[in-house]
């Protein structure tokens, strides 16, 4: 996927607040973070911690650096870099701060001016800044790293393509009303943008939505454009179900 979109699903509801996340980068927004933990913090009581104070931390930040080793951050980086290992990277921190390294190395970033102004990490820096503002949040997001939500999103995208590719032997193919279609089929709505908020369980039936319309193009089942677009009018009435469809 060459697109960076912003996702703002409901799987990343935290506390009320929806955490954007960045498909390409998989980036998760940590202003949204801060935002969803001084909401809770103030109904619960947690004492306040600042993220400034998370970055200060010689501890997080020797972590830190295996993470960013295991994700390979250091393989673009300057040779005497690489062989400096730990005691470099913490020279750097001590020098510049750990949040300038971290932006140096493109595993953090901030985007925006004034009040839209937002704050973005690597998202096991992310979740490493959620266990420590308080374990009730940790705990809440640890399960997001191991969704499918962006990969389903992009096999999805990818679906479409090869849906798109089988459509191209038809006459008069209308890109847009397809898209549109699909979209009243799976969410039972369309609207700009729809699917950048939508959950992991929706992307993988909008894949397999695709995934069986291109295969029955290709084995003749659908012989023109109009065919496609009366058996997806068809599936909307009957509240189509890509389980029960494909088997």
């Amino acid at each position: 996927m060459k697109t960076n979109i912003t996702m703002k699903s409901e799987d990343r509801n935290l506390f009320g607040v929806i955490i954007r996340q960045e498909t390409k980068t998989g980036f998760l927004n940590v202003s949204d973070l801060t935002r969803a933990y001084e909401i809770e913090r103030s109904k619960k009581g947690w004492s306040y911690r600042r993220s400034d104070e998370i970055f200060d931390s010689i501890v997080n930040a020797e972590r830190i650096y295996y993470i960013l080793q295991k994700q390979g951050y250091f393989i673009d980086t300057q040779d005497d870099f690489i062989k400096g290992g730990i005691s470099h990277f913490m020279k750097d921190v001590e020098k510049q701060g750990l949040k300038k390294v971290l932006k140096n190395m493109k595993a953090y970033k901030t985007t925006g001016r004034g009040d839209n102004k937002s704050v973005w990490a690597d998202p096991y820096i992310w979740m490493l800044i959620a266990m420590e503002l308080h374990p009730e949040i940790y705990a809440t997001t640890v399960c997001w790293l191991a969704d499918k939500l962006i990969l389903n999103r992009i096999e999805a995208g990818n679906m479409y393509k090869g849906l798109t590719k089988a459509v191209t032997r038809f006459d008069n193919v209308d890109y847009s009303g397809l898209a549109k279609a699909l979209n009243f089929v799976v969410f039972n709505q369309h609207e700009t943008g729809i699917r950048n908020t939508a959950s992991q369980d929706q992307l993988k039936q909008l894949e397999d939505l695709e995934k069986y319309l291109a295969t029955s193009i290709e084995m003749g089942h659908i012989v023109s454009f109009n065919d496609l677009i009366q058996e997806l009018r068809e599936m909307y009435n009957k509240k189509w179900n890509p389980i029960k469809r494909i088997a």
